[in-house]
């Protein structure tokens, strides 16, 4: 029997064993080892994260499964051939358990020590962990606590937390310890419906807690940390060479974003047009950039491409791709990245050709090893579909279109990689971001190679610094190359059909789309004509859940009281209509509007809106807003009172009161006056800022 060209024999699902022998198929996953070890260990964390399981289920599911196996190979030969399930079954256990312990371990909250567990401690010593970032409104930075005084004494504390100091005051620096007894308080999410989960975030970032320090001590001595001090001395010297040479705030941030994925000073209103025109991953530091880094280190060291001086060359390519990841913040998808380049590089010094697939999924593994967190992290999703996308269609979406034109032949490249690249990822964009660019493939035509040619003379220009002509010219067309790149996406931006948006799609429609993808690719690449009734079902499944969503989105009925700092926001949802009620700032398309009603909004599948009067029947009760104008008070009984800042406390409003709703723009010295009343009266209060939105469903 010959092979197939190109080894195609070896890659198939399928094998024969001998010509004229049955053909005996091999199942997909059997190719991909790291496949059959990456779904049980996700599994376990999935089950943990959930589950939240103490210690020792889990140390006892891992015993047996031990135990099972080691039963297995004692079993004798022609018994053991018989009992493959069984193997099968308690390695998936042993790694199942895996997963779980991982999980178990990277949860903070899981730690003796953790500072959430202390009882109300009087005074913390933390050390300042980053650089302290200027907010609107204050200072922030990132504390590791180490001790706390609790019961009367100093004891040993685990944990990070977010420290907020005066604007204007002189903060602590990076690698400071510092004393203060201001309370720390668990973060807690807004509560707004189909809000971003800030708490779980942090809590994956080992954040749990968050404080406003309005005095502290700085202590003796410094943290020395050698290899992050050493990156952020770097990160400090390519921000001072960028800033001094190119000009203009807005070319300054995006170069920043597109060279190290600093994104402090790129601009809110910047990155929102990317991400309505598809070409956000520009800059976000990922694959096209480690890309770049790796040719240029390849060019760089082909001087050393004798034998003798390629693990010279190894080690100097992986050094500069670790450096550039780490310096670049180290993100999942950086370091998978990384990883797989890594894996690319050694494989070339070994004269070998790895399994593209295989290798991708390896790097998830060995991510997820680290963090198990990062399973949830957006990032990571996006970036290993998009590959995995790439790995899988490129090739078939390429062949559909043959030229000998070398132009046409580059764009149609190009082309498709970005629609290899959005099959897998469009699920997941929709179910996290609601939103699909219409026009991503003319906005990465130029995008894409503009910012390629971008990242090299960013790299030139940091390289020339010491240089000042060389660099300033060098800055300048940087600066050009970033108003063009702009303006190019800016114009796309504009076109009325660039975005669709509004589109909300549940976990379960996010699952029945992929194995729609699924269906069709087998269908369709491996010419298995059967996969289309999978296809079909599929397709069915999908559109009854969404017509159940909409059908439930058209009977909803909701009170919302919205949790966005210092403003006043009230709004009912009829069915598909809004009706609201909120202060002249919450514009739609505003940055506030966006962030803190806009997924709600999105959620409930809302097309419709109108104003709402200060005081109105909801499900059959009265309800009525103070504070927020001119307001009179109706004369039969209020059931629900929502008070704004405006309202002052006084105990005849809460005459005929059933219920008070404090909204986030009360102050806390009123705030605090209001409850004292609620308390005195015996009337039910909630405050927003504290407790988060007040939802009303009846």
């Amino acid at each position: 029997m010959q092979e197939h060209k190109g080894g195609e024999f070896f890659h198939r699902p399928y094998f024969l064993y001998l010509k004229g022998m049955r053909v005996t198929p091999m199942p997909a996953w059997k190719h991909r080892p790291a496949l059959r070890l990456l779904l049980p260990f996700c599994a376990g964390i999935i089950t943990q994260w959930y589950a939240a399981l103490p210690l020792w289920p889990i140390i006892l599911a891992a015993i047996l499964s031990c135990l099972s196996l080691l039963c297995h190979q004692l079993l004798p030969l022609r018994l053991r051939f018989g009992a493959v399930a069984w193997q099968g079954l308690s390695l998936n256990g042993l790694l199942i358990a895996a997963g779980a312990l991982f999980c178990h371990q990277a949860d903070v909250r899981n730690d003796a020590s953790w500072i959430g567990a202390k009882q109300q401690p009087s005074s913390f010593i933390a050390e300042i962990s980053t650089d302290p970032i200027e907010k609107a409104n204050s200072v922030k930075a990132q504390a590791r606590v180490l001790r706390c005084f609790h019961n009367g004494h100093w004891e040993e504390a685990s944990g990070a937390a977010l420290l907020y100091f005066e604007k204007g005051s002189a903060a602590p620096q990076r690698g400071q310890y510092i004393q203060f007894q201001d309370p720390l308080q668990r973060i807690r999410n807004s509560g707004n419906p189909g809000a971003f989960d800030f708490a779980r975030w942090n809590l994956f970032q080992g954040v749990t807690h968050q404080a406003f320090v309005r005095s502290y001590s700085t202590l003796p001595g410094k943290a020395h940390h050698p290899l992050d001090d050493a990156l952020a001395s770097l990160q400090q010297w390519v921000l001072r060479a960028l800033r001094k040479n190119i000009p203009g705030k807005e070319a300054q941030g995006l170069a920043e974003a597109l060279l190290i994925g600093y994104k402090n000073d790129l601009d809110q209103e910047l990155t929102a047009t990317y991400a309505r025109t598809g070409v956000v991953h520009i800059i976000a530091i990922s694959g096209m950039h480690l890309a770049l880094v790796y040719l240029l280190l390849m060019a760089l060291t082909r001087p050393f491409g004798a034998p003798r001086l390629r693990l010279l060359r190894l080690a100097i390519v992986l050094g500069g791709l670790w450096g550039f990841s780490l310096l670049a913040g180290g993100g999942p998808s950086v370091l998978r990245s990384a990883l797989m380049f890594s894996l690319l590089a050694i494989g070339g010094l070994l004269g070998r050709k790895g399994n593209s697939l295989n290798s991708l999924l390896l790097a998830a593994l060995l991510l997820l090893l680290i963090n198990p967190f990062w399973l949830w992290d957006v990032g990571f999703q996006l970036s290993f579909t998009a590959v995995g996308g790439i790995i899988l269609f490129y090739r078939p979406i390429y062949q559909r279109y043959n030229t000998h034109n070398k132009l046409l032949d580059f764009i149609w490249k190009g082309a498709a990689v970005s629609l290899a690249a959005q099959v897998l990822t469009t699920p997941l964009s929709l179910y996290h971001f609601h939103q699909f660019p219409l026009l991503f493939l003319v906005a990465n035509l130029l995008a894409v190679p503009l910012s390629g040619v971008l990242v090299y003379a960013l790299i030139a220009l940091c390289a020339l610094s010491w240089w000042p002509a060389a660099a300033a010219m060098l800055g300048k067309a940087c600066s050009w190359m970033i108003a063009l790149l702009n303006g190019w996406i800016e114009r796309v931006d504009r076109v009325p059909f660039a975005l669709w948006d509004g589109l909300s799609i549940n976990a379960l429609q996010t699952a029945l789309l992929y194995g729609l993808i699924a269906a069709l690719s087998w269908a369709l690449l491996q010419r298995r004509p059967r996969a289309m009734r999978w296809a079909a079902l599929s397709t069915l499944l999908f559109l009854t859940v969404r017509g159940c969503s909409f059908y439930n989105a058209n009977r909803q009925q909701r009170l919302i009281v919205y949790q966005v700092p210092k403003h006043s926001t009230v709004e009912i949802q009829y069915g598909r209509t809004l009706l609201r009620r909120s202060d002249a700032t919450l514009i739609p398309n505003s940055s506030l509007y966006n962030f803190h009603l806009k997924p709600a909004h999105t959620l409930a599948r809302s097309v419709a809106e109108a104003p709402l009067p200060s005081a109105f029947l909801f499900a059959g009760k009265v309800v009525a807003q103070i504070g927020l104008g001119a307001e009179a008070l109706p004369d039969t009984p209020v059931d629900l009172l929502v008070v704004a800042r405006l309202a002052r406390p006084e105990v005849a409003t809460l005459a005929g009161v059933h219920s008070v709703v404090l909204d986030a723009s009360v102050t806390r010295r009123n705030a605090a006056r209001w409850k004292q009343m609620c308390a005195a009266g015996g009337i039910a209060c909630h405050d927003v800022q504290e407790s988060g939105a007040f939802v009303w469903e009846p």
